[in-house]
This record gives structure tokens, C-alpha cells and sequence, in this order.
């Protein structure tokens, strides 16, 4: 998925959106929304940039996500 800064949409690819769970759905929804909220990470993968803040509460609310 991306956004912008100066939009309230979020996109999300089609292609991930159709094979994705509920959970990654969330996951990926909330990663977006962290980015609205200011928190970015690196554009290339690396270490960190799995525990950045989009991340990390994404992969905090699929975890939960996967308890209901």
C-alpha cells in the first residue's frame, strides 16, 4: 500500500489486496496509518526498517487480529 501526506486515501495493490488475509489487510492499513501519523522508515529493506514504528504496529495489530 502508499499514501500521501496530503490525502486522507490510502492505496492498496490490488494484487496483495486480493490474496491478503483480514489480519495482513489490517496490517497493512495500520502500517499506512502510521505513515498519516508522520512515521516513515527506509525505503530499502533492512534490519531496522522491520521495527520501525509502521512496522511494528502493523505487525502488532496482526498479531492481535489473529486472536479475534
Amino acid at each position: 500500500g502508499y499514501t500521501y501526506p496530503y490525502t486522507a486515501r490510502i492505496w492498496i495493490n490490488k494484487k496483495y489486496f486480493d490474496a491478503y488475509s483480514p489480519k495482513k489487510v489490517a496490517n497493512n492499513l495500520m502500517h499506512e496509518w502510521m505513515h498519516k501519523l508522520g512515521f516513515d522508515h527506509a525505503k530499502t529493506w533492512s534490519q531496522e526498517r522491520d521495527h520501525s514504528v509502521p512496522y511494528a504496529i502493523g505487525y502488532l495489530v496482526e498479531e492481535l487480529a489473529a486472536k479475534h
